[in-house]
């Protein structure tokens, strides 16, 4: 792949893509350098860095909304949600995995004031006569997988 139809490549003149001076690199003819790699593989390794940036923006989110105790508190509450306090996970190849039996938690008429101060993309709220309900949406679960380092399977 040219350099200059790479998502990969950096952007400065003076940066050279790795990969265009290794073993993979390739001069075109028009003095344009390259690589081997086909184009879906620098378009999944692209992708890959955007999730892995999305993913520590979340982060980073999270910590600046909380306090470090009122986090540990709150993966211990989206633990209790998911049932990985009575439920252990597997091990397969040498990696934990979960499958979580249930996604909900209740708390009284006020709720709870740690999960409230949680994004709403990663736990929902909704509150009815009896009390209010918790639940942690598919980005939830990939934050509580990636604070427990497990992979949680919905």
């Amino acid at each position: 792949m040219r350099c200059d139809c790479c998502p990969l490549c950096p952007i400065a003149e003076d940066d050279v893509c790795p990969e265009s001076e290794g073993e993979y690199g390739i001069e075109h003819a028009d003095g344009m350098l390259g690589c081997r790699h086909p184009k879906n593989w620098a378009k999944k390794r692209d992708e890959e860095h955007t999730e892995y940036l999305s993913d520590m923006g979340t982060d980073m989110g999270v910590e600046l909304c909380i306090s470090e105790d009122e986090l540990k508190i709150a993966v211990d509450y989206c633990k209790h949600m998911v049932g990985l306090d009575y439920e252990r996970p597997y091990q397969r190849h040498g990696k934990l995995f979960y499958k979580p039996y249930r996604n909900y938690w209740g708390a009284s008429a006020n709720g709870n004031k740690i999960l409230d101060k949680l994004p709403r993309f990663l736990v929902t709220r909704e509150a009815d006569e009896m009390g209010v309900w918790y639940t942690l949406t598919l980005d939830g679960l990939k934050w509580l997988g990636r604070q427990l380092k497990i992979t949680i399977k919905c």
